[in-house]
């Protein structure tokens, strides 16, 4: 069953919240650095989203080093198994860099989790690249 709308704005609004938080920013840096209105940045963390623009949406993940994948995700759009995510989201916001060390060393843990840890990073830290290109050696 997919998620009412209420509960679409709500996931939206909590990823919005959680991104913000995590650069320390108030919703004042995020609407100067994303170039979003003042009304619609505050309608979207107040969980009021109704066809976002996807432009817009982009600008503010882009500003918070969020993965706009999961956007897609929290507005209904596709499942986290549509976009090849985990069926559980990781708890990136909140992980220091010795549990993400830990994780991506606890053999319990899948490959494709650990895959998806290591491409948040890269996508958090700039270095995200091409599948297409992979490095050798």
């Amino acid at each position: 069953m997919p998620p009412s709308p209420d509960q679409r704005g709500h996931d939206f609004a909590q990823l919005l919240r959680a991104g913000r938080k995590n650069k320390g920013w108030t919703q004042e840096d995020v609407i100067d650095e994303s170039g979003v209105s003042r009304s619609t940045y505050l309608r979207w963390e107040a969980g009021k989203v109704e066809r976002p623009d996807p432009e817009q949406v982009r600008a503010v993940f882009r500003a918070l080093d969020l993965d706009p994948r999961e956007a897609a995700v929290a507005l209904g759009y596709l499942t986290r198994e549509e976009m090849g995510l985990n069926p559980e989201p990781p708890r990136m916001f909140d992980a220091t860099v010795e549990e993400v060390i830990q994780i991506l060393q606890d053999p319990k843990v899948s490959d494709a989790e650990k895959f998806e840890w290591v491409q948040y990073l890269k996508f958090r830290t700039g270095r995200a690249m091409d599948p297409r290109r992979r490095r050798t050696g």
